[in-house]
């Protein structure tokens, strides 16, 4: 099992500008093509500290819809051991505070009366929102496989999860796979600047397929 701390997972030079993503659906459940634009998102990355250590700050804003969606959350820069999250979805705002295998969970919005829930697992967890950093951190190199133990925000669960490095074409992108009892999704990471240049997922349940476009015009910042 690959828990955040591990020594395994590399230092990713996170990019200063933001990363715009489309989703686009191009097979439906019944497997009949179909190209149907469902939205886009950007990404940005901000290098911090935290108690004297590294830090980033990762923030994803999904684009337009009738509900915005902000995700903000602090994870070392080293093993990405998840610190804080808060997410604001309409006018909902949650909280969530990391702290190895806790978890404290606080809706402060619209109703700051909510009671606060705090749940132990049985292991340190990362969040499912860093799990495109987590696989850029992974190792490159054929044949590694990791459980990887996810606390999903949305039904305040933790999912074990499994990432594998499959191998590289002749370009240099290396294809990770990742799958959960929902999906499976390949990323495709560039070995040299470890971005992601593509990520397509299909559905365990049907035929469903879906893209990720990625657009980066950014620098590195360490």
């Amino acid at each position: 099992m690959l828990l955040p701390g591990a020594s395994d997972l590399a230092s990713v030079p996170f990019e200063s500008e933001p990363i715009t993503m489309r989703f686009v659906a191009d097979r439906n459940s019944n497997g009949d093509s179909v190209y149907r634009d469902l939205g886009g998102a950007r990404k940005n990355y901000v290098l911090t500290a935290y108690h004297g250590a590294p830090a980033v700050m990762i923030v994803l804003s999904q684009l337009g819809g009738q509900r915005p969606f902000v995700d903000s959350a602090l994870v070392r820069r080293d093993g990405l051991a998840p610190i804080w999250e808060v997410q604001h979805q309409g006018a909902k705002r949650t909280r969530y505070d990391y702290d190895g295998a806790t978890v404290k969970r606080v809706v402060t919005t619209p109703d700051p009366a909510a009671a606060p829930s705090t749940t132990t697992y049985r292991v340190r967890v990362f969040h499912f929102n860093e799990l495109d950093e987590l696989v850029r951190s992974l190792p490159l190199r054929a044949g590694y496989g990791a459980v990887v133990p996810l606390y999903s925000e949305g039904d305040n669960a933790i999912e074990t999860d499994t990432v594998d490095v499959e191998g590289t074409d002749d370009t240099g992108v290396w294809n990770v796979r990742f799958s959960d009892k929902v999906i499976i999704g390949h990323y495709g990471i560039d070995g040299r600047t470890r971005k992601i240049v593509r990520y397509d997922v299909s559905r365990h349940a049907d035929k469903a397929h879906f893209r990720y476009l990625f657009r980066s015009d950014s620098t590195r910042v360490g």
